[in-house]
């Protein structure tokens, strides 16, 4: 199952436990691929680099490179979209996920912001929370057990 996770996805499960956390453990286990590209993985860069998460990495006991080497390796990296059209007039930034998600046959895109949860989906690709997108993950495993 192909998924798209957006920055702040990313950066909570780089960082915490929780759903988002889950999420990346089943990326890195290969029951899910979770699909980027570089300006998506530059964003995460740039937040995970905010002074606000340096306690949370320093108690870690990781660097931020880390963090981001384990990122690179985590995602299948996608060709930039090739268009990006605007879709999010309140963050437009966000479009790129949308995006992505379209032009990479993507199955889910997992969101924390709530401009993109408003939407519910885009081009029938659902838009869910984290903890939406556990449940819809793990329904899905119960119904491939035999």
């Amino acid at each position: 199952m192909r998924v798209v996770l957006d920055t702040n996805v990313l950066v909570s499960g780089l960082l915490w436990d929780g759903p988002p956390n889950q999420l990346l453990k089943w990326g890195r286990d290969g029951m899910l691929e979770i699909i980027s590209c570089e300006a998506a993985v530059a964003e995460a860069k740039r937040v995970i680099e905010y002074p606000k998460f340096s306690r949370r990495i320093s108690a870690l006991d990781i660097s931020p490179g880390q963090i981001l080497a384990y990122l690179m390796n985590l995602v299948t990296y996608v060709p930039p979209p090739t268009s990006i059209p605007p879709v999010i007039a309140e963050d437009p930034a966000d479009d790129l996920f949308l995006a992505l998600a379209v032009e990479n046959q993507g199955c889910l895109i997992v969101s924390g912001d709530q401009h993109l949860l408003s939407l519910k989906e885009h081009n029938r690709i659902p838009i869910v929370a984290p903890g939406e997108a556990v449940d819809v993950i793990n329904a899905i495993r119960e119904l491939r057990t035999p």
